[in-house]
This record gives C-alpha cells, structure tokens and sequence, in this order.
C-alpha cells in the first residue's frame, strides 16, 4: 500500500502541551528508531509543534520506514504559522533516505533544502498536497507515482523515466509537461495555464482531462485505450487516437 492509502503502521498524533491529552510531544520520537512500516505524523500546524523539538524527532534516524506522512492541515481553533515556520517545521522534520513514499499536505513555507537530495533513490511514491509557494517540482529518477494538488505557483514538471501514474489539480501555472516515456496513467484537472501535452507519452493508456481552458492541442499518443475531456473549451486539435473497440 502507499502512504495515502488509509493504511499506516503507525499514527502518530501531536498536542501541544497546553492541555491536550489527544497526542504526544513530537520529541516523543526521538528514540524511536526502531519504528518499521508507514508513519503518519499529523497536527503539525504552527503553536503546537516548535522546530527544536521537530529536530529533537530525529525522524531522519528512523530507517527501517518505508512511507512517511507529515500533514500541517490547520484546524478550525488553530492559527496558521507564517512561511518561514512552516518551512522551518518542515525542514526540521528531514524522512529518512530509504522511504519508498512519501506524502506532505498543506505546508504554507517553500520547499526544504532536503527535498533537493539526491538520496532518495528508493523514492517511488509522492503525494504533495497545497504549496502555495513550491515553484517546481524535482524530477525524481526512480519515482513510478506522483500527485501534485492545489500547488498554484509550480509552473513546470521535469521528465521522470520511472514515471507510471501522474494526477493534477489545481496547478494553475503550470504551462509544460515533461516527457514520460513510461506514464500510462494521466489525469489533469483545473490546470488553467496549459496549453499543450507533451508528446513524450508513448505509453500512456489512460488520459482524464478537466476545467483546462487554455488547452489547444493533445499529441498523437498510440497506446491509449481510454479517453475523457470535459470542459476544455478552446481544444482545437486531438491527433489520431487509435483505441480498442
């Protein structure tokens, strides 16, 4: 299972200090490296979580993760942290080089200098969910499953070889896709500032396309088996599409 797919070998829930009794400390996790499977870390919203005690997890240290979930969702009685906070949580807050998936929702800070690492090479599964402030997204050789949602200001995707299943929604500006040579699973929804699709999806079997109005053109993709296109008013051309009876 992938870290978004409702299964987690652990949940671990932050409180604040203040009263809370519905969770723990994230320093709790210090010396828990033993900790194997999926962790999801949840509550981690400015006021309840400080970057000393985020460093003081170790979460880099828990190496025998395969899947990590860190969710900053804010909650109707919690203040939301500035960008720099958020950031400073975020990056505090470095998953262990070994992870196979990894999920981040709903950060307000720009991207930590980890996400740059190259030593994530067992990286297969990423979910980023509501960056206002990401401006791309690092093109990870061995990932096979990426979803990027509500992410406004990323403006492009970089080739991904590996790259099996990609969900959109709500990128406003992106303008280019990358090729994928090995994508056979495509939906984009709510992508304002796209143009075109790439022609570098030969594999591509599974295609969705919603709400882009400034779509012009899809490519010749042979493979495809399945098509859907609602609410792409300005689509001129579909090259040849050859699909199964």
């Amino acid at each position: 299972p992938k870290v978004w797919e409702t299964f987690y070998s652990q949940r671990f829930l932050v409180c604040d200090g203040k009263g809370d009794i519905r969770g723990c400390n994230i320093r709790e996790l210090k010396d828990l490296n033993k900790l194997k499977g999926y962790l999801l870390v949840e509550r981690l919203e400015e006021g309840r979580v400080k970057v000393i005690d985020a460093k003081d997890a170790h979460l880099k240290e828990k190496h025998e993760l395969i899947g990590v979930e860190l969710d900053f969702k804010v909650g109707k009685n919690d203040m939301v942290g500035c960008a720099s906070e958020q950031k400073g949580l975020l990056e505090a807050l470095e998953p262990p080089h070994g992870i196979e998936s990894l999920a981040i929702c709903d950060n307000k800070g720009e991207r930590p200098v980890w996400y740059l690492d190259t030593n994530y090479v067992e990286l297969q599964t990423l979910r980023l969910q509501c960056f206002p402030l990401w401006a791309t997204v690092i093109g990870i050789k061995s990932l096979e499953k990426l979803e990027v949602n509500t992410c406004p200001t990323l403006c492009e995707l970089p080739s991904m070889p590996m790259l099996k299943s990609l969900k959109i929604r709500s990128y406003d500006g992106l303008n280019t896709i990358g090729d994928f040579p090995n994508l056979d699973w495509l939906q984009v929804e709510g992508c304002g500032s796209l143009e075109q699709l790439s022609h570098g999806m030969p594999a591509l079997k599974w295609l969705d396309v919603y709400g882009c109005y400034k779509l012009k053109t899809l490519a010749n993709m042979p493979a495809l088996e399945w098509l859907e296109v609602r609410y792409c008013e300005r689509l001129e051309q579909v090259a040849d599409v050859h699909m199964p009876d």
